[in-house]
């Protein structure tokens, strides 16, 4: 596994970038770099990034050889103040990744230390236990979807992601182990019958305490609320037969209002039951006057009804169909209508399909959103020339499409895509979301 996220699918790959570039601190990813990992003493002029020198500092003290207790204590303190700081949500993954395995590696010191005691050392099994519950909390915070970060090409094998993975895994299969959790004071595992025992055991109690005897404030409680709610019925009581007498008030004013309601809605539903009866009485008079229109369709002027006639010479067209079908008339015919459409409308299907493909490029590719990681892709050597690549600086590097046809031909690829038909206000670079979201609304 050498990569965490999604990588763009191109019809171009990227070369390897001679230098930091802008994927160094972007929210898309980030590289950890040789000159990083090799700065000596993790400081110098490497370290020129605003808001992030703590971070890269940390992340160089980390990855150095035999790191030492202080070396990974400085390492945590300086991912601790890059994140207080505030990082991009990539460098803060990373970030946290670091920090959990920093506090997995003091956690796993201070084990060994307790051990060596003879399990006696208390203060080496309690900063074990705190190591251990950080490591926990900051590997357990790394929201994966975001971690897009990855080592650059040329490192050894233990600088690399796979080694931080593996790393990772031993610590939840070592310290991380569910089997210190009892070591530490946190009670896991319990068994049905010990959880039965405890909670039966606290009712016991509970039940002696405030419910058993007459002296018990839990039965003086209940004294006083029957006392209440007895009061509290009696004026209920009262309450409900007032209510009562003004329902009945109430229900004699619905009834003649409803009565008048009644009268004002059947004065006004009369007349358009009428005119809707009056409409259907109509509209069937028509559909049958049509039928009768039908039925004489096939009688000519001189009042002869074709229809037999037609009837009659029914077999004689499916002969003639049949025969035509079995010599390929039919069929011959269709090809040839389709080959003359095909012909006709050749090259509006051309600059159809040329304009898919240039919304494609120019919308989705080289938008504001994927732009970064299509320069980064044009950057292999395979693709210096291709007139689609773009260069570091956001522009096209060269966008002159050529071809050798009666001769050599050459356009520029926003000249063919407007000559497609698309709008030149799509065959510009580093678009908008929102003018990115217009062109390709009208895909089809």
């Amino acid at each position: 596994m050498t990569r965490i996220g999604l990588t763009l699918a191109l019809i171009v790959a990227a070369a390897p970038a001679p230098a930091r570039d802008l994927f160094v601190d972007h929210l898309s990813g980030y590289t950890v770099e040789a000159e990083i990992l090799n700065a000596p003493n993790c400081a110098g002029p490497v370290f020129d990034l605003p808001g992030l020198e703590n971070f890269e500092k940390g992340i160089c003290v980390f990855h150095r050889p035999a790191r030492s207790t202080e070396d990974t204590e400085r390492a945590i303190s300086l991912l601790d103040q890059a994140q207080i700081g505030g990082l991009p949500a990539v460098h803060q993954q990373f970030a946290t990744l670091l920090t959990g395995l920093a506090h997995c590696g003091l956690a796993d010191r201070h084990l060994e230390a307790y051990r060596a005691s003879g399990n006696q050392d208390s203060l080496s099994r309690a900063l074990m236990c705190r190591d251990r519950r950080r490591a926990q909390a900051e590997l357990n915070a790394i929201r994966w979807n975001h971690a897009l970060f990855e080592y650059g090409e040329g490192l050894t094998p233990e600088l690399s992601l796979n080694a931080r993975l593996t790393e990772m895994s031993a610590c939840q299969a070592g310290v991380l182990n569910a089997d210190f959790d009892a070591e530490c004071g946190l009670l896991t595992d319990l068994s049905e019958a010990e959880i039965n025992a405890f909670v039966d055991e606290a009712v016991d109690v509970v039940i002696e305490r405030y419910f058993a005897g007459v002296e018990s404030p839990i039965t003086a409680m209940f004294s006083r609320k029957l006392g209440r709610a007895e009061g509290l019925l009696e004026s209920a009581r009262g309450n409900i037969d007032a209510l009562a007498g003004e329902a009945e008030d109430v229900n004699g004013q619905y009834a003649a209002f409803n009565t008048a309601y009644e009268d004002a809605r059947d004065s006004k539903m009369a007349p358009i039951y009428e005119a809707y009866r009056e409409a259907i009485l109509r509209a069937t008079s028509i559909l049958d006057e049509f039928d009768r229109w039908k039925d004489g369709l096939f009688i000519n002027a001189l009042n002869v009804n074709l229809l037999p006639k037609i009837v009659e010479r029914s077999g004689e067209l499916e002969e003639e169909l049949a025969r035509v079908e079995e010599l390929g008339f039919r069929t011959t015919a269709e090809a040839l209508t389709g080959d003359v459409r095909r012909i006709i409308n050749s090259d509006a299907e051309l600059r159809a399909a040329q304009a898919q493909l240039c919304r494609v490029y120019f919308c989705e590719l080289t938008s504001r959103r994927a732009i970064p990681n299509t320069i980064r892709a044009c950057r292999r050597p395979s693709l210096a020339g291709n007139p689609l690549c773009v260069g570091t600086d956001g522009t096209l590097r060269d966008g002159a499409l050529s071809v050798d046809f009666d001769g050599p031909q050459s356009v520029s690829v926003e000249d063919l895509c407007r000559g497609a038909g698309l709008d030149p206000a799509f065959t510009v670079l580093d678009m908008s979301p929102a003018t990115s979201a217009t062109c390709l609304g009208a895909l089809p």
